[in-house]
């Protein structure tokens, strides 16, 4: 049993590391369109475009995960398994979707 926990945290380290990693990215290239993407908030964008190698190594260990999906609303789930018109109709109608929802806060 503890090689599975020990993978599962291994496992969570990884995805945590691309989703900062991917963040940055993202908030570098393009700042606005990430704050979309991410659900982020312009002041948690700003701490994330500043934090270290390091720094993100440290939080992708913390054993949380740390990205969320933003399926909770049937409306979502259901409009990105829909293939309307080759997909085109679908990411419009779910990206009208996710941008009604609110941005959380990390405090």
């Amino acid at each position: 049993m503890p090689d599975r926990l020990t993978s599962a945290a291994a496992d969570i380290r990884e995805v945590n590391l691309s989703y900062l990693l991917l963040a940055q990215r993202l908030l570098h290239d393009d700042f606005e369109g990430a704050l979309f993407r991410l659900g982020f908030s312009k002041e948690v964008a700003n701490i994330m475009m500043r934090l270290s190698p390091a720094q993100l190594v440290r939080l992708a260990s913390s054993g949380a995960l740390l990205c969320q999906f933003r399926f909770e609303d049937q409306k979502v789930l259901s409009a990105l398994t829909k293939d309307l018109l080759g997909g085109v109709l679908q990411q419009a109608h779910t990206t009208i979707l996710l941008a009604n929802q609110p941005v959380e806060r990390v405090a």
